[in-house]
């Protein structure tokens, strides 16, 4: 047996929120397959999809945004091998399973498996297609003869000051700079606008970095501004006079005389008189005057294609590429042909069967290079493979690595799968489940995602939502650190901002700081010290902004419980979640109104920290951090607590934020927060013994937060539950995650375990049935609903896989951090040094995965302890009833 490498290379030379992956993989928005980034800058990508059917009847074109045939079947952690499954007949009758094995940064080999299950002859046939797409915001002009000239962007400040500070000063949505706004009618995607120059002293400034220090030069700014407006500047630097920049209603070009010096700023300040769309600034470093001319730019989708009739390979040459893409095939009946239209889902299965043209022309918006394989004959019960070699690079390059290929030295081979000796035998149960949510996990990567300035590769929930997601991702990276901890930690900095940035983290969606607990979760299975070092500054950045304790956050009352209805209407994830869906009907309630959810995990995340601060033995910090969770943890249990419901409750205020009430429901006047964000200081460690009690057993009464396929959003007894909601009435796996945790923090294992196996049950069956990795589970049916190929929010199946199943796993609850640990050889010894949370003593619960072979016993510091097993090869340890740390050691059974 051999531990998988956990070792992480923080990067931090490297300022950026792109997940460092290779420049083929996964990311089409459009179409699934392979794509290719050829420079990470320009946001262009290059997609290459299959479309298999039967010959001359029908075709599965797979769109990553709606179901089309397809799911994730296969892929290596490394993400060097992918396959995809095709269901041309269900289940699995006759289908295709298509592999990318990426050879190296320029090449990708493509297996393509027909398989026939059926007793009869099948005709069938493929149909590849390669594409460019341009990113959202692709300038529509360009600037002809700029070569003598430095253009610098109107967001690329040095500094921004507006005089009508809005809550999302330090928190703009999606990592934009502040006032940002992409358009594509910037000259690079992206405005200064959304308002600023209407108020007087809004300001922005500069820095202009030549190399020349004194002289004149001249400045030629591009705008908009309203027709028949005009927005004032004082303009200070390089440039000291008033400007007026006129409105047209059309982008214009004003230009003036500017001083160079050895600071080289050029500051401006609004007068208040308009707002501008201010797209930036040339420098000529001269006073020569340029014309600058700016002129149409398009979209080139059509490549040169080089192919020569009869032969079995092309090459394609687009204009924005400076490159050239080659493909080869080994299959002889093909033929090369184009669509000329801007989708194939329709328009494609229309013409597709039309056998005669070479060109099949739509509405001339989009451009796919087609090359059609027909038909391919697989026997009875068979199967048969045809292969494909894609690359990239100069003609000279592309030709040769074509040339020199030889397919008859192809061996096809599966993709790599954790080592059978890794997983415990009772995880054998479970495989189907894991593996395509594993490849749907990471599978669930686009590019680009444009954020801070940059494109980035970027880990998704789903295609659906090819954005950023906060709250989602994070459960993105919990689960990638079952799989590679490298890509866990470069998801959870993509989040995260430098001391003093703009941004006090990357917020977009429910703002729950998931991404404490994925880095908890990962400093325990690292112990790496620059992970550490690196993230605790950029952690705590974003936590000050939770609590309301940077400049403009409005998240803390007076009352001192936290809100956070200014940057998302969403508080916990919980979409209809009923008091929330009810602030959602009537805002006009959201400054009054504080839930739960977000003080809770604040409470959780500074005591995260404070383990750092004490690991690190910041004093100060220490203080720092006490002094928070006890002013949070008390405001929580004196106004929230309603003994009536025994639930913690969403909490009126004045017009003061003083409290004045619960927030109730109906006639009745019920608590109108009996769920799940009613149980959340569970989770925050901060309920007394009689509370702890009541939250549990809501959480596991059938009558109350239980279903047979696990917990529940809202109490099935509260007059506001249904059915048919899609949070209220299903369950899901985050929060279950959350509680979970939390069981092994009180030590109370069974009942994680209790969670663990049902969710794990639940989604076996569910996977099996249907190749397909759901959102949610309907609480009568316990069928999957919501999108089919998720992974964000559902990514804990990989956690608890891992935690009851996977050799050399260790799982803690939220209170146990470990400073040091090690496995023996062939995982049949574990020693480690632990240290506790000091909020409480309980018997807090470990689970831990060792070689099957051996019956253990356990030991902290020399007591022994008690332990439970599930089954061979897990241990499942309940520590003493302490906050001083010590040494666990755990060994096999003598006989």
């Amino acid at each position: 047996m051999a531990q998988k490498n956990l070792k992480i290379n923080v990067l931090k030379d490297k300022e950026t929120h792109d997940v460092q992956l290779s420049p083929w993989g996964p990311y089409s928005k459009r179409y699934v397959g392979i794509s290719h980034i050829n420079d990470i800058e320009k946001g262009l990508r290059l997609d290459f999809t299959l479309c298999p059917g039967h010959y001359r009847h029908n075709y599965i074109v797979p769109n990553v945004l709606f179901e089309s045939s397809y799911a994730p079947w296969n892929v290596t952690p490394q993400m060097d091998e992918i396959t995809y499954r095709y269901q041309i007949e269900w289940k699995d009758k006759v289908y295709v399973d298509a592999t990318y094995f990426i050879l190296d940064s320029s090449e990708v080999l493509i297996e393509v498996k027909f398989v026939n299950n059926t007793d009869i002859v099948q005709n069938l046939s493929l149909n590849s297609m390669i594409f460019i797409n341009y990113p959202d915001a692709y300038p529509k002009s360009k600037v002809l003869n700029s070569e003598s000239l430095k253009w610098i962007n109107s967001v690329d400040y040095k500094a921004i000051d507006l005089a009508v500070k809005p809550p999302q000063f330090r928190l703009v949505r999606g990592g934009l700079m502040c006032n940002e706004v992409r358009s594509e009618e910037s000259l690079d995607g992206s405005l200064l606008a959304n308002g600023f120059g209407k108020n007087s002293g809004d300001e922005v400034s500069y820095d202009i970095h030549i190399n020349k220090n004194n002289g004149n030069g001249r400045i030629y700014f591009r705008y908009r501004v309203d027709k028949g407006d005009t927005a004032r500047f004082k303009l200070s630097g390089i440039c000291e006079t008033y400007l007026n920049f006129i409105g047209t209603g059309n982008f214009e070009i004003q230009h003036l005389v500017c001083a160079f010096n050895p600071e080289n700023i050029l500051i401006m300040r609004s007068t208040g008189k308009s707002e501008i769309e201010f797209d930036g600034f040339f420098i000529s470093q001269d006073t020569i005057s340029d014309n600058l001319q700016i002129v149409n730019q398009s979209q080139f989708l059509q490549p040169e294609i080089l192919h020569k009739e009869g032969t079995s390979k092309l090459l394609l040459k687009y204009k924005d590429i400076d490159t050239f893409y080659g493909l080869k095939w080994d299959y002889p009946d093909n033929e090369v042909r184009e669509v000329l239209h801007d989708e194939l889902d329709i328009f494609f299965k229309i013409t597709a069967n039309n056998n005669g043209p070479k060109s099949f022309t739509g509405n001339n918006k989009g451009h796919f290079t087609n090359l059609y394989f027909r038909p391919v004959e697989v026997g009875a019960n068979s199967e048969r493979k045809l292969y494909l070699l894609l690359n990239e690079g100069t003609e000279a390059e592309v030709n040769d690595k074509l040339d020199l290929f030889n397919f008859d030295k192809v061996f096809g081979k599966a993709a790599n799968e954790a080592p059978a000796e890794m997983i415990l035998p009772a995880g054998k149960q479970y495989e189907i489940g894991r593996r395509v949510l594993q490849a749907t996990l990471l599978t669930n990567v686009v590019y680009p995602i444009y954020t801070q300035r940059e494109y980035i590769r970027h880990f998704c929930p789903g295609k659906w939502w090819n954005s950023l997601y906060t709250w989602d991702v994070g459960f993105v990276a919990l689960g990638m650190a079952e799989i590679d901890v490298q890509k866990s930690y470069e998801i959870i900095k993509a989040y995260t901002t430098p001391e003093g940035s703009q941004s006090s983290f990357i917020h977009h969606g429910s703002p729950v700081p998931v991404q404490f607990y994925a880095f908890f979760d990962l400093w325990n299975k690292t112990q790496s010290k620059e992970l550490l070092t690196y993230l605790y500054p950029r952690l705590k950045q974003y936590l000050r902004f939770m609590i309301g304790e940077i400049p403009t956050s409005t998240t803390r009352m007076p009352s001192n419980l936290l809100r956070t209805w200014d940057y998302f209407y969403n508080s916990g994830g919980w979409d209809d979640y009923p008091p929330q869906r009810y602030l959602r009907f009537n805002p006009d309630n959201y400054k009054y109104i504080t839930p739960v959810v977000t003080t809770a995990h604040c409470i959780r995340a500074a005591k995260i920290l404070r383990l750092c601060a004490e690991f690190l033995g910041m004093k100060d910090e220490i203080s720092y951090l006490d002094s928070q969770i006890e002013k949070f943890s008390t405001a929580l249990n004196m106004h929230a607590w309603d003994e009536d419901c025994e639930y913690y409750s969403y909490v009126l205020h004045d017009e003061n934020g003083l409290p004045v009430g619960k927030m109730r429901y109906g006639i009745d006047q019920v608590n109108f927060n009996m769920g799940l964000d009613g149980v959340t200081p569970l989770i925050s460690g901060i309920c007394n013994q009689s509370r702890k009690e009541k939250l549990v057993r809501k959480i596991f009464s059938k009558d109350h937060l239980w279903t047979k396929y696990g917990i529940t959003a809202v109490d099935q007894s509260a007059p506001y539950y249904k059915k048919d909601g899609y949070w209220n009435g299903t369950v899901w796996m985050p929060h279950q995650w959350f509680i979970w945790k939390t069981m092994l923090d009180i030590g109370e294992g069974e009942k994680a375990y209790l969670i663990a196996k049902t969710a794990l049950d639940l989604w076996e069956r569910e996977t099996a049935l249907t190749y397909k990795t759901f959102e949610h589970f309907i609480n009568d049916s316990g069928r999957g609903a919501g999108w089919s190929k998720f992974s964000g929010l559902s990514s804990p199946i990989l956690n608890w896989f891992a935690s009851y199943f996977k050799v050399g796993t260790v799982t803690t609850g939220f209170e146990i951090w470990i400073e040091e640990q090690k496995f023996n050889y062939n995982f049949s010894s574990y020693n480690g040094k632990f240290r506790f949370d000091n909020t409480a003593n309980n018997k807090r619960c470990v689970l831990i995965c060792l070689n099957p072979d051996y019956e253990y016993e356990a030991s902290f510091n020399n007591i022994k302890l008690e332990t439970e097993s599930y089954h061979p090869g897990f241990l499942q340890i309940k520590l003493p009833e302490t906050n001083d740390g010590g040494q666990l050691d755990i060994f096999p059974k003598k006989d």
